[in-house]
């Protein structure tokens, strides 16, 4: 590799990196935003939050890297026209086509290398990602509700005043709203001072079982 050739390849590459952590960083945070309700006062473990990030980083990266070189090419050779590098090269009879023959290859190689990362490493991040956000009721299912606030659960919305116990199972004024069908209202409301929940990593059903309450339904006229 010559020296003109290293020079640009390394000006290029300290660029390629800056850009895309801060691009990875901005995209993470909008990951974390999308699925906040998910994560925000759910008493997760610290091991939780960092597997959420391992596995949603795989899908952000394929589409950080175009946005990425595109970003570090403008910034790389408009930086060499503003300080007339170009108009050197060219008066030794350097090309701009010559000038991009080093990054040419890079880009080619990391396309390649792209295709066979989101060939196999995305389908394995998609599928722990998926797995780990409907897990996340059944082994631990308080952490599928949040103490003060409406929860979305399948069709019912929960919200519960207080949670106690080891796993936070133990519940204190409990209220549900449970639609109907495909209509658009919460029919059934269901109210309790007390409830529990009781409920194995080997099923997927969330059970709940209320004590001292009342079953609320409105019947609709056909």
């Amino acid at each position: 590799m010559k020296i003109l050739d290293r020079y640009i390849f390394t000006t290029f590459l300290k660029t390629f990196f800056g850009v895309f952590i801060l691009l990875m960083l901005i995209f993470v945070l909008q990951s974390v935003w999308l699925y906040i309700t998910e994560l925000a006062g759910k008493d997760l473990e610290l091991d939780v939050i960092v597997k959420f990030l391992i596995y949603v980083t795989p899908r952000l990266v394929v589409l950080v890297l175009p946005l990425t070189i595109l970003l570090a090419s403008i910034m790389v050779f408009g930086s060499f026209a503003e300080n007339y590098e170009f108009a050197a090269m060219k008066s030794t009879g350097i090309s701009l086509q010559r000038a991009m023959r080093t990054l040419s290859v890079f880009i080619v190689g990391l396309s390649i290398t792209t295709f066979f990362f989101a060939n196999n490493v995305m389908p394995w991040a998609e599928f722990n990602f998926y797995n780990l956000r409907k897990n996340i009721a059944k082994v631990k299912p308080a952490m599928a509700i949040a103490e003060g606030q409406f929860n979305q659960i399948g069709n019912i919305n929960i919200k519960v005043d207080k949670k106690t116990g080891d796993r936070g199972q133990f519940l204190e004024g409990v209220i549900i709203h449970q639609k109907k069908g495909n209509s658009n209202g919460s029919y059934t409301v269901i109210i309790s001072k007390t409830g529990e929940l009781a409920s194995s990593e080997e099923s997927d059903i969330l059970k709940l079982v209320l004590f001292d309450g009342n079953y609320y339904d409105a019947l609709q006229p056909k």
